[in-house]
């Protein structure tokens, strides 16, 4: 016997990724993060000799992986916050984006050990490429839901930073592909990247003025 329309309840009615699987998702998320910032923890291995305890370049990765994580949960907070509904692309792109956060942990203890090696080089950095890649893929979405918002400089500010982490992905790939060339030497990412992240930062601020017309509807 079909059911009666009148004791159906929009819930039951609802499309699967809705507003409620978002939520969902996004509390899924916060679980993945507090995972992987417990298991970095356990990354600090006791060294064999104490006059390595306090190695800069030990806790010196540790400091700015644990900083980086924290700084891409906020990013993650703030593109769920906006009213964003997850479509099945974005469930994808975000599942790609934990599986990187998960991924950290080991990539950080297998640099730690490996420091000058090259693959582990490749799988840190790597590693790092793939979750800015696939935030910033998250990012641009949640900004397409939101182009009939009237927040036009937040969102401004929003389709910058996608701009400098699809471009931070692409020197990082850049480097990593020359590294392997030996066309420049692994000891110089660090400040290579620490030098393009604030160029890519002053050139965004000043060049990008304005939305896109993809992301910003006109106004009458």
């Amino acid at each position: 016997m079909p059911p009666d329309a009148s004791r159906i309840k929009p819930e039951d009615t609802a499309p699967v990724y809705g507003e409620r699987f978002t939520h969902r998702l996004e509390a899924f998320s916060d679980l993945v993060f507090g995972f992987s910032l417990s298991l970095l923890a356990t990354r600090l291995d006791v060294p064999a000799n104490v006059s390595e305890v306090f190695a800069p370049t030990r806790w010196g990765t540790f400091i700015v992986t644990f900083g980086m994580i924290c700084a891409i949960w906020l990013a993650h907070y703030r593109i769920f916050r906006h009213r964003f509904i997850a479509r099945t692309p974005d469930v994808i792109v975000n599942f790609i984006f934990l599986f990187g956060i998960a991924v950290l942990p080991y990539a950080v203890q297998t640099f730690l050990r490996f420091t000058s090696g090259r693959s582990a080089i490749v799988l840190y950095f790597g590693d790092f490429a793939l979750i800015f890649s696939a935030l910033a893929t998250l990012r641009w979405r949640a900004l397409r839901q939101r182009r009939n918002d009237d927040d036009r400089d937040v969102r401004l500010r929003e389709w910058r930073g996608t701009l400098r982490q699809y471009t931070i992905v692409a020197i990082i790939i850049a480097y990593l592909v020359a590294m392997n060339a030996e066309l420049i030497q692994s000891e110089k990412l660090f400040s290579f990247l620490a030098a393009g992240i604030i160029v890519i930062t002053l050139v965004t601020r000043v060049a990008v003025r304005r939305l896109p017309g993809f992301l910003d509807s006109p106004r009458g």
